[in-house]
């Protein structure tokens, strides 16, 4: 059942009682009308009742916060465009948030709900997560925004769980030895801005790109995250894996990404690669 905001008291009697005798519409308007006078104010939103609820049991719910909620997910590794475009899908409105404000979760918010609660429910979790987070020993060697960072870096180039463990102590390791990160998703956002879909392959001219998102052309980390990141992947960064790589590679026939210790292993491991692509 909806109420909307404002709807008169005759109105929300006849849409619970929408079965009902007038007699009894009747009876119950005059009832409803009591209640909200002296004993609870009716409120507005989607409820939903129990089959076999009865009118007072009804009346009780109507006078509480809508007790219907909805889902809004913002997918691990989006870009500006697409939560933008969820947001305009739902309300109507083009919003902007940026990428280290909130996490990747699912959301829920009743119908009475602003955009503007949605978004103080969505920065409240992230504020949630650091403070449970706080003690953890990389935030006290780097700030939020740059954990936020690393693991959207990690977000768009991980494959899974155990690929984002070994890509974020990879990261580590290089930064410890002032190397440049060289990441390919850290390029494609220097060109996109997050702002659409990236469906070409990265050229040489791309990698050099003088922009400072592109991990190829600038030293340690881009000044902000360049995607929307889950709790998932960040505390997976917090668990501070430790590797010796330094190098890695995409490779498409095995799906995944091949490690290297050294640039010489990683450059006879890339050349067998090439070698047996052509």
């Amino acid at each position: 059942m909806r109420i909307d905001k404002g709807s008169s008291i005759n109105k929300i009697s006849s849409a619970v009682l929408t079965k009902s005798y007038e007699h009894e519409k009747f009876i119950y308007y005059i009832f409803l009308k009591f209640w909200n006078l002296y004993v609870d104010k009716i409120n507005y939103g989607e409820f939903i009742f129990a089959k076999k609820s009865n009118l007072i049991s009804i009346t009780k719910i109507i006078s509480e916060p809508s007790n219907v909620y909805h889902n809004f997910a913002v997918i691990d590794g989006w870009q500006e465009y697409q939560l933008t475009d969820l947001f305009y899908e739902r309300f109507k409105k083009k919003i902007k948030l940026n990428y280290n404000e909130i996490l990747a979760d699912t959301y829920k918010y009743r119908s009475t709900d602003s955009i503007n609660d949605i978004i103080k429910i969505m920065k409240k979790n992230k504020e949630a997560f650091f403070l449970k987070n706080s003690k953890n020993i990389l935030l006290k060697k780097f700030s939020q925004n740059e954990i936020m960072i690393i693991a959207s870096l990690v977000e768009r180039e991980g494959i899974d769980d155990d690929d984002k463990r070994v890509i974020s102590s990879v990261i580590q390791n290089r930064l410890n030895k002032n190397m440049k990160l060289q990441i390919d998703a850290s390029t494609i956002f220097s060109i996109t801005q997050g702002k659409y879909k990236f469906t070409k392959k990265l050229s040489l001219k791309d990698l050099k790109n003088p922009n400072i998102y592109n991990t190829y052309f600038i030293k340690g980390l881009p000044p902000l995250p360049i995607c929307y990141v889950s709790r998932k992947t960040i505390d997976i960064i917090l668990e501070n894996y430790n590797s010796d790589y330094l190098f890695y590679f995409y490779n498409n026939r095995l799906n995944r990404h091949i490690y290297s210790k050294t640039f010489e292993k990683h450059k006879k491991k890339l050349k067998e690669y090439r070698k047996n692509e052509k």
